[in-house]
Order: C-alpha cells, then sequence, then structure tokens
C-alpha cells in the first residue's frame, strides 16, 4: 500500500533530478530568454493544459495565473491578478524594451475527453472568460507595453488556437490538415534534419545526434528528455528570430516552404510589433511538431492509458507557485489570483475524488502548498515574510475546503531553481507529510542566517537524493 508519505517521497525525489537539469542548462535558458518577449499566460487549474512545454518555453520563462475555467474578478481590487501582470510589464519596460510583453489568456476544450469542469464543457462560456479577460487588459495597458491575445488549447493533442487582435486566428490543427503533415519531422526542412546541428554547444548538449534521430519514435528524445528539449527550444528560437530578421527566405531552409506560407498568410495581416514576429512565429512552429509527437502517442496507448491520457487523472491539488516541471495531467494547479481561492480549490477537490473513483489510491487527498521565492532571505523576517506566514494563510483556505481528510505538503521554491524544499510551519497538524524539513535546525531569529539557510538547502538535496 503507498502511503501519502512514500508518495511524496518519490514526488520530491522527480522534483529535484529536474530542477539539477535546470541548474546545468541555465546558460541556455538564460539565451533563450534573452530573445524571447516576457511572458504571462492565463489558464485553467486542469492538469491537462499543464505547463509551457506545448510552447516551446523552458521552465522559469514564463509567469502562469492559473484559476478554475480561467474566471477571475476583473475588479481593480484583485491584486494578486493585476500584480502578476504588472510585474510582466515591467520587467519587460527595462529588460526588453524595444519588445512588449505578451499577455495570452487560454481555454481549453477536448473532443474526444471531457471539457473544462469549471465550465461544464461548454465551450461558449470558457471562451467568454477568456474573451472577458482580454478585453479587461487591452483597456488597461497600452499596446506598446502589452501585446494581450486570446487562445484555446485542445488538450487531447496540445494543439493551440492563438487569437490576435482583430480575431485573426491560427489554429496549429488546421495547417497540420492543410500541409498534410503526419510526423514531427515533416515540419522541417529535410537539409536541417539530415545534418549535425551547424552549432558545437547545442550539438554537444544532444549527444551530436542531428535533428532527424531526435524526432524519431513514439517517444522523441526531442520532447522527453528535458536536456535536450531545453537545448532545442534555444536553438530553434534563435535560428527563427534570427533568419526572420536578415531575411524571410532563410526560413525555407530550416522549416518547409508551404508551413511558413500557410502561416504568413495570416501573420502578415495581424498589427502588432515586429519584434513580436519572430518569437510568435516560433511558439506556433514549436506547438505544431509537439501536437504531431502527441497524435502519435494516443495511437499507441493502450485503451486504458489513453483515457487517463485524455481525461482527467491527476493526483494532488498544487496550489500556490513554482510547478512548471510537473508533467501532464499530474496535479490540479490552483494559483492565486481568481479572487476568491476557496472557489478553485473547491473545483479541484471535485477533480480528485472524481479521479479517485476510476484510479484508486490508498492514501488521503493530497495537497502541495508551495511558495516561490524571487530572491534571497538574509534573515528570519525575510522567511516569515516571504514563506512561512504566506502558508498559514494558504493551508487556512485548505482547510475550509478539504477539511481533516488530506494530507499536506508544504515548501517553497526560487522562482530560477523550481526546486521544492519541504518546511515545517506547523507543529501540531498530524495532516502534514513531511519527507524532510530544510528549517528545522534553524527555525528561530537567532539561528536563522542567508548562510545557514543555504548549508540546510544543500544538506536536503544531498541527503534526500541518496535517501531516495
Amino acid at each position: 500500500m503507498k502511503t501519502a508519505y512514500d508518495f511524496f517521497n518519490s514526488y520530491l525525489f522527480e522534483n529535484i533530478s529536474d530542477a539539477d537539469t535546470l541548474e546545468r542548462m541555465r546558460n541556455v535558458i538564460s539565451e533563450f530568454s534573452s530573445r524571447a518577449p516576457k511572458i504571462i499566460v492565463m489558464k485553467c487549474i486542469d492538469g491537462r493544459v499543464h505547463g509551457s512545454k506545448a510552447k516551446g518555453y523552458p521552465p522559469t520563462t514564463v509567469r502562469f495565473g492559473r484559476t478554475d475555467g480561467n474566471k477571475v474578478s476583473l475588479d481593480m481590487s484583485n491584486f494578486w491578478y493585476w500584480n502578476r501582470i504588472d510585474r510582466v510589464v515591467k520587467d519587460a519596460h527595462f529588460n526588453t524594451p524595444e519588445t512588449p510583453a505578451l499577455f495570452i489568456a487560454f481555454m481549453h476544450h477536448s473532443p474526444r475527453g471531457h471539457g473544462c469542469a469549471s465550465h461544464n464543457s461548454d465551450d461558449a462560456a470558457a471562451l467568454k472568460s477568456v474573451e472577458d479577460q482580454v478585453a479587461a487588459v487591452r483597456k488597461t495597458y497600452k499596446e506598446g507595453e502589452l501585446f494581450v491575445m486570446g487562445g484555446d488549447t485542445n488538450t487531447d493533442i496540445m494543439a493551440e488556437t492563438l487569437i490576435f487582435p482583430g480575431s485573426y486566428r491560427i489554429d496549429t490543427e488546421n495547417i497540420i490538415n492543410y500541409c498534410n503533415l503526419k510526423k514531427p519531422r515533416d515540419v522541417f526542412h529535410e537539409a536541417f534534419l539530415k545534418n549535425k546541428i551547424d552549432d558545437v554547444a547545442t550539438s554537444r548538449n544532444v549527444d551530436h545526434k542531428t535533428p532527424d534521430e531526435l524526432l524519431s519514435g513514439i517517444q522523441p528524445e526531442f520532447f522527453t528528455n528535458f536536456q535536450t528539449c531545453l537545448n532545442m527550444e534555444n536553438y530553434l528560437l534563435r535560428e527563427i528570430t534570427t533568419m526572420l530578421n536578415k531575411d524571410r527566405g532563410d526560413l525555407k531552409r530550416l522549416i518547409r516552404p508551404d508551413i511558413l506560407d500557410y502561416i504568413f498568410v495570416t501573420l502578415d495581416r495581424v498589427n502588432m510589433p515586429k519584434t513580436l514576429i519572430g518569437p510568435i512565429l516560433y511558439q506556433i512552429i514549436w506547438n505544431i511538431t509537439y501536437s504531431l509527437y502527441q497524435m502519435i502517442l494516443i495511437d499507441h496507448l493502450s485503451p486504458e492509458d489513453l483515457e487517463r491520457h485524455l481525461d482527467h487523472a491527476e493526483e494532488l491539488v498544487c496550489y500556490g507557485d513554482g510547478f512548471e516541471t510537473l508533467p501532464r495531467n499530474k496535479a490540479v494547479l490552483v494559483k492565486t489570483g481568481r479572487g476568491d481561492d476557496m472557489d478553485a480549490l473547491t473545483v479541484s477537490k471535485n477533480v480528485l475524488e472524481k479521479n479517485r473513483k476510476r484510479y484508486k489510491q490508498d492514501h488521503k487527498l493530497l495537497v502541495h502548498i508551495n511558495i516561490e521565492v524571487m530572491g534571497e532571505m538574509m534573515n528570519w523576517d525575510d522567511f516569515n515574510d516571504n514563506v512561512g506566514s504566506r502558508i498559514l494563510t494558504m493551508r487556512r483556505n485548505v482547510d475550509n475546503v478539504f477539511g481533516r481528510d488530506v494530507a499536506i505538503l508544504t515548501s517553497y521554491s526560487y522562482r530560477d531553481q523550481k526546486r521544492f524544499y519541504p518546511v515545517k510551519i506547523s507543529k501540531d497538524d498530524d495532516r502534514i507529510v513531511y519527507p524532510a524539513d530544510v528549517i528545522s535546525e534553524i527555525n528561530s531569529t537567532l539561528k536563522f542566517s542567508n548562510i545557514s539557510l543555504k548549508a540546510q538547502e544543500a544538506i536536503y538535496k544531498a541527503s534526500f537524493i541518496g535517501k531516495a
């Protein structure tokens, strides 16, 4: 019988492995960020639309907002919602002054599975939530500081539709059908596929394999190997933006000409800053390739695995920030910012309870509360303000929705790491499940310092890997 402790133990070990890869590839991600716009994406809490992999953005490069059905209070008193957007706008203002920040609000649908649970699978209602957000955000910010878009995700194959100002749409599924694409390799020019990658660092990081080799098979390394995926994201964004700035025709030596021609029929009609055209084109190309991979994958799944892939199969609720490295359909993801977190937590609890009826679990319902820290914590007050008190506030919402029948993990992470550091804030709550407690030895004003915290974090990482 797998207990909640066993679950969280394995869960944290997987997180450490992914965080180590992010740490090794920090320079690659930094280079990607220097070419990409500062981006904020608003999504549903549905675990099937998790993360940024379908968009071709590495973890740490996208800020997410997640609410049930992407419903939010658009009143200016909703501090968490507007502050999340303001952060990205200010980041772009100072760090990419020639490129405005990018905002995309996504709905989602599922032709073969269940649609959005929060909207009772009503796609028109889901679209209305997106349109309301887009209108309010577009009204609040200048076009030169924030480019605002809508979007839709087919959760079956992760194909996206981007909805531009003027109601222009670019639909990945339409491109796949029009260009008769069958496999991920079909997106690229044959010369690019057959030759080793011409960038020395990228080639080394993908074991000197050709793109054709990386894209082959049901589970292509291009997407399933985390290090390879990060490097190919960086390489393709650099190539597409560089070629577009020099000579658009050069792109046809990388991407199939008919695909580019089809995309630019619409893209050329959209009024957008020139600095965004390359990154958005890259995002479209990546999503086409990723969707083709997903189409092949689901064709090879057993009926049982296909059901888990197409419909809800989340195992826990993740409440807070910093969960981008988790796999698809692992967790229902609830962030602050809806205007009423308990509504979102109630929907997430209902989803988990339905999942447990179909996929038996021996342990209690699972909730992971994580606080994402933006900078260093130098003293005890920093830790208490940024982590301790916020966990207690968020746990109160969990208490009201989940009651006693729940196992809880509480942790913090750094935005550029995504490594969860478990911390014990309450001593008298038997619902709290702790494979480790990073601050157990320094949990007071006299003992706490940045140096001692870093030491405890290093001990956790080393001892936890050894224990697992």
